[in-house]
């Protein structure tokens, strides 16, 4: 589940050129405060571009732009007193026409026939659901009956010639016949590679048909009935009672039945490939909504909400036995008093495929954590959306275990620990659950109330490539008030905006920055966190050595080589005396190289990670005012090049994050067909540009 920025400044500024190319002119109060519409849009790019703030709100905007216009003089009266000719008014037909598509695309359709019958007989459909380039003679629907041999996954079908986009994919099983029916929505692009598709044909199949607490047809009866069934098994809606689009509540008087039994998928995706329409609701009543205490099963596009009180959290994942299960495509929402997600009680053994998965979700609005992983439990929590949580985001706590890859973590806050992400064993020394870890990669942890990432008391964290900015305390916290020590390892990471410090390391707790004993390459930036309040872009207050060697930091000067007389001055709290943090990198010296996306294909306004080396962070960051770093977007710019310019098939896309290994942007338009990324970096006098990469494939 991929974001959409809310900062539309580029098509704001075309929209008001476009209203000035017809008004003509130039705007004459505009000109005697000293800026005309060309000026303030250079100032809008730039912001030491003269004093063009026309509207008074302290800032140059595309709102100047807009004041600019509207102070353009009217329309000069014509001199001759003819008549003027009247002519017809022009009729509009149609839309305009999109770009035809470069190529089309291939469609491969995989079954994982688990139904125990062999051939089996599916109708495969598919629509294209939007229009990102002209279809011409290239098909936007499909359909077909197959007869697949074989158990386990088997191809069925290829599909060619197909118009790329986002598409709307459906199965029906009709030999066996046992009511299946099941929708996907996917991008599929051009190119050489083959899109792929794949659907589980069940063996049982069970229908919601009312949206009834209880009772024949119920989704409480479903939960009953698929007990004594045979797996694998399926719950679905049906379409007539929970239409497409439509949001559907089932409303609980009282707690569902536990899942407790193994390989059961809840599908609310419903026909037009949508998720989060079918809503199950506790209606804040003292009950979760779900709970599972088998193992292998998947719940998919639905919304889950409002557990009340009695410390219950909206969904449950516990217990030795519940291994495997899959959370994904789901919204998790309202818990008056526990968790959004809770995995407890050893719920997975390893980070492999006993593992809690919660994939491509939305949590929020929980009075305690979004998702919280405790006693021996693990859980891989991948591209999700963790956000507006009082008591945190995403926490491993009692021996628990975190692996956090991609996820957007933010303004989590409004309690006691409202950190983004954080790691924690027990307050005391006696430690019977085992040691807390977190493992992260690509994270965005963002304003929330207190740190980005926290790593307390007898905890490790292995931390790469996360983003932790403007959060209201530190990005990053190390520390053992109580209890052993925690321990970090931290490459690839920015600690930048934040309300205090950049990075802190206290107690007797140890944290690798760079050269260290755990084994850190650097690559880490720390820059604009607090340093007129006291605060330090990184703080040892530890008493014991720091190793931070080949780090960019904000003192680096604007040179080729750092001056590492004011890094010590200026960045680190103990000035050097037991931090070690030469050589640094200087970020003007660098040559971007790119490695890798994830994804590799994406709609646009969605998130799209960028992983190599070389990327320039303080300049990414640099304020030449007050309350400018923040602005990350207007810092990373193409036109002037500023900080990092990212651009896919010639297009600027706007920059989310920066760190020396990764640059997070949104996709500036929907993938068609494969085309190049290429980066271009800000070296002051000069501009360094990267490698190419191709991306809009199908590549994993």
């Amino acid at each position: 589940m991929q974001l959409r920025s809310n900062t539309l400044r580029g098509s704001q500024v075309w929209a008001a050129w476009v209203l000035v190319w017809c008004l003509g002119g130039t705007p004459s109060s505009a000109a005697t405060a000293g800026c005309d519409v060309t000026q303030v849009t250079a100032a809008i790019f730039d912001s030491t571009v003269g004093s063009c703030d026309l509207n008074g709100d302290g800032v140059v905007s595309a709102a100047d732009l807009t004041e600019a216009i509207i102070l353009l003089p009217p329309p000069a009266t014509p001199t001759n007193s003819s008549s003027p000719t009247v002519t017809a008014t022009p009729t509009i037909t149609g839309t305009p026409t999109k770009a035809a598509c470069p190529s089309g695309a291939e469609l491969m359709i995989e079954i994982d026939n688990r139904t125990g019958s062999s051939p089996i007989s599916v109708v495969v459909t598919g629509e294209r659901l939007s229009e990102e380039c002209g279809a011409g003679t290239l098909d936007t629907l499909y359909s077909q009956t197959l007869d697949c041999a074989g158990v386990g996954v088997v191809s069925c079908a290829q599909f060619s010639a197909l118009a790329p986009g986002l598409w709307r994919h459906s199965i029906s099983v009709i030999a066996p016949s046992n009511g299946q029916l099941q929708h996907q929505a996917s991008l599929l692009t051009g190119g050489s590679t083959p899109n792929r598709l794949r659907f589980t044909a069940f063996a049982s199949v069970f229908s919601v048909s009312n949206t009834a607490n209880a009772g024949n047809g119920s989704l409480r009866k479903m939960l009953q009935d698929v007990g004594t069934a045979a797996p694998p098994a399926l719950i679905e809606f049906d379409p007539t009672v929970f239409p497409a689009g439509v949001p559907t509540t089932i409303a609980l008087d009282f707690a569902l039945p536990t899942l407790a039994v193994n390989d059961v998928t809840i599908d609310g995706t419903d026909a037009a490939g949508g998720a989060g329409n079918r809503i199950v609701d506790a209606g804040g009543l003292p009950i979760g909504v779900l709970a599972i205490t088998g193992a292998r099963n998947h719940i998919t596009g639905m919304r889950l909400r409002n557990a009340g009180g009695n410390e219950r959290d909206v969904l449950s994942i516990a217990g030795p036995g519940a291994d495997g299960n899959v959370v994904e495509h789901t919204t998790i929402e309202q818990a008056a008093s526990a968790d959004g997600i809770g995995v407890d009680q050893q719920a997975g053994k390893d980070f492999g495929d006993t593992a809690t998965v919660i994939r491509d979700c939305e949590v929020f609005g929980a009075a305690d954590k979004g998702i919280k992983i405790t006693t021996g439990a693990f859980a891989r929590i991948e591209r999700s959306w963790v956000h507006d949580n009082a008591n945190g985001g995403i926490q491993a706590t009692l021996g628990g275990h975190v692996q956090a890859w991609h996820n957007l973590v933010e303004r989590n806050r409004g309690s006691t620990a409202q950190n983004g992400l954080s790691v924690n064993a027990d307050d005391g020394d006696a430690m019977p659950t085992g040691f807390s870890e977190l493992v992260t990669w690509g994270n965005i942890s963002r304003g929330n109330g207190a740190n980005g990432i926290s790593v307390r008391a007898f905890s490790m964290a292995n931390l790469h490539d996360d983003y932790l900015a403007t959060n209201l305390s530190s990005g990053l916290r190390v520390f053992n008030d109580v209890g052993p020590p925690a321990s970090a390892v931290v490459t690839g990471t920015s600690a930048v905006c934040n309300a205090v410090d950049g990075a802190v390391v206290a107690n007797t707790s140890t944290a690798d920055f760079g050269g260290g004993p755990l084994g850190s390459l650097g690559n880490n930036a720390f820059t604009q966190n607090n340093l007129p309040a006291g605060g330090a872009n990184l703080r040892n207050a530890s008493g014991l050595p720091v190793n931070a060697i080949n780090n960019q930091w904000e003192h680096c000067g604007r040179e080729t080589e750092c001056d590492a007389a004011l890094i010590a001055a200026d960045d680190l709290s103990d000035h050097g005396a037991q931090t070690t943090f030469v050589p640094a990198q200087a970020q003007r010296a660098l040559q971007p190289v790119l490695t890798s996306t994830a994804s590799t294909k994406g709609v646009q306004g969605e998130l799209l990670r960028i992983f190599g080396s070389g990327f320039n962070v303080i300049d990414g960051h640099f304020s030449e005012k007050d309350n400018q770093c923040a602005d990350v977007v207007g810092r990373n710019r193409c036109v002037p090049l500023r900080g990092n310019c990212v651009q896919i098939n010639g297009v600027p896309a706007a920059v989310e994050a920066v760190t020396p290994t990764m640059l997070v942007v949104r996709w500036p338009f929907t993938c068609v067909a494969p085309v190049d990324l290429v980066v271009r970096i800000d070296q002051g006098a000069t501009v360094a540009t990267s490698n190419t990469l191709t991306v809009c494939t199908n590549g994993e």
